[in-house]
């Protein structure tokens, strides 16, 4: 019954993405400069999607997969370009969001089948998980293909369930992404 009941939010989930995701690309047309990738986060491993425009605001849509969950983020980005004699295309970047998902626990069950045999297993055990990120990273943009580079980091306050607040300050991503 509850991975049923995990399935069908996955389902749900997805298909808001996706509808957020169109509704956005409708919406791009309108403006004049625009600069959207799509990537693979590596370090908080999940799919990642960003929207800029010309002064430099945008957000980023991620969708994580940890500890046997899954997990939106959404971020309201500020991007600053870095200007040296060399190097064109860096920016500096930093902002603020959320996310929301579920993630597993795993359990260990023990029984006795009544004939003194050990019944032993492992279970998942799903949690709703919501909170509170923060973000800062650098970003490179080659002009000669479309290929974005950023390495952030990502610190982020969560409430997991009955009373519990876990700060994570260790998350770490490097994200390869095609422009478009």
């Amino acid at each position: 019954m509850l991975s049923v009941m995990n399935f069908n939010l996955m389902k749900s989930s997805v298909r808001v993405l996706i509808i957020a995701t169109l509704l956005m690309f409708m919406n791009a047309s309108k403006a004049q400069e625009i600069y959207q990738s799509v990537g693979y986060r590596f370090g908080g491993s999940g799919v990642a999607y960003k929207y800029i425009e010309d002064q430099f605001r945008g957000f980023e849509l991620m969708l994580n997969f940890r500890e046997h969950g899954i997990q939106f983020t959404g971020l309201l980005q500020e991007y600053k370009p870095v200007k040296t004699d060399r190097i064109n295309n860096l920016y500096l970047f930093y902002g603020v969001g959320g996310h929301a998902g579920y993630k597993g626990s795993e359990i260990f069950i023990t029984g006795d089948d009544g004939n003194g045999n050990c019944q032993c297993g492992t279970t998942y055990r799903y949690n709703p998980v919501i909170g509170i990120d923060g973000i800062v990273g650098w970003q490179y943009q080659f002009s000669s293909i479309p290929l974005t580079l950023s390495l952030d980091y990502k610190p982020y306050l969560e409430y997991l369930r009955e009373h519990t607040l876990r700060l994570d300050l260790w998350d770490f991503g490097f994200t390869a992404s095609y422009t478009f």
